[in-house]
């Protein structure tokens, strides 16, 4: 069944949770790219940027570690090449619903917690990574998302806490990760961080 959620989730109309959205792109569990008015062809010429194993970069005890919960679900999704050349990747980790509780239909995932990641892997390296986070003090201007984006301290070259999640990028790598109905937003915060700074450590030195 929760695959089935997972899969509900990921594809259904406006995303999973609306302030995924940030400007054209969508993703929770896409955390996806911000449209920058770059041609798609300009990209074409040359190899695309390889994928990234989101679901590698944290272990299911690490995230059970932060969340205070047991997750019994991890999904990898595999989003292939946006249209500005990036190669999108993420990786979902949910808990177990409380024992007796039934699926909520009305809630992502039917209420349970969940863990997201989303990785990309740029083609214009640094300068594009660094598009993703500048993108989210748009869409805040835009009103787009409630939360004005601050900077956290998490090992990257920058990142950004945007209200429900963590943004960040190394290199020519960015990625999103957000921690969904464990708690409150204040809690969840130090959790997404803490996760945050475990990815840091582990996206490759240089892009590939």
């Amino acid at each position: 069944m929760i695959e089935s959620d997972v899969r509900l989730c990921r594809f259904q109309s406006g995303s999973c949770d609306r302030r995924w959205t940030v400007r054209p792109w969508i993703a929770l569990v896409a955390l996806s790219i911000a449209m920058f008015g770059v041609a798609p062809e300009l990209y074409a010429a040359s190899a695309p940027p390889a994928a990234i194993d989101a679901c590698a970069l944290l272990t299911p005890d690490e995230v059970s570690a932060a969340v205070g919960k047991n997750v019994e679900f991890r999904k990898p999704f595999d989003n292939g090449i946006t249209p500005q050349g990036a190669h999108s990747t993420t990786c979902i980790w949910a808990a177990p619903l409380p024992p007796g509780v039934e699926p909520d239909p009305n809630q992502r995932l039917g209420g349970r917690g969940f863990v997201v990641l989303s990785v990309m892997n740029w083609p214009g390296g640094p300068g594009d990574a660094r598009k993703f986070l500048d993108d989210f003090q748009k869409a805040f201007q835009q009103h787009d998302i409630d939360s004005k984006p601050v900077p956290v301290q998490i090992g990257a070259d920058d990142s950004l806490w945007w209200g429900d999640g963590v943004a960040a990028r190394k290199n020519g790598l960015s990625f999103g990760i957000s921690v969904a109905q464990f708690g409150d937003r204040a809690a969840r915060r130090p959790q997404a961080e803490s996760l945050a700074k475990l990815v840091v450590k582990r996206l490759p030195a240089q892009a590939p």
